[in-house]
C-alpha cells in the first residue's frame, strides 16, 4: 500500500491530479458544465433559425395585408390565388407549377 501513494509525496504530481481533478468537476460533472454550454449553444442556434423565418412569414404576412387593404378587387384577386375561392357558377382549375 505505501507503493501505491508513494508519487503522491511529489508536490508537482499531487498538484497535476488535483488540478485534473478539479477541470474534471468543473468541466463535467457539475450542473453547469460544457456538455450544457454546448447543448445551449446548439439550442440558442435553432431559436435564431425560428426567430428568422417566422419573421419572414410575419413579412409576408404584412405584405398580404396590404395587398388586401388596397381594395376590393385586390381582395378577390389574392382570394382567388391563395385560397382558391370562386364565385357561384365558376369552375376552378389548378395548375400545378
Amino acid at each position: 500500500m505505501k507503493k501505491w501513494f508513494s508519487w503522491w509525496k511529489d508536490g508537482h504530481k499531487r498538484f497535476w491530479v488535483l488540478l485534473i481533478l478539479a477541470l474534471v468537476i468543473f468541466l463535467l460533472i457539475r450542473k453547469n458544465n460544457v456538455i450544457t454550454w454546448v447543448g445551449g449553444m446548439f439550442e440558442e442556434r435553432s431559436q435564431n433559425s425560428e426567430i428568422q423565418d417566422l419573421e419572414e412569414k410575419i413579412k409576408a404576412l404584412d405584405e398580404g395585408i396590404s395587398e388586401m387593404q388596397s381594395g376590393t378587387d385586390a381582395a378577390e384577386q389574392y382570394a382567388r390565388e391563395k385560397w382558391h375561392f370562386h364565385a357561384d357558377g365558376e369552375d376552378v382549375y389548378l395548375v400545378e407549377e
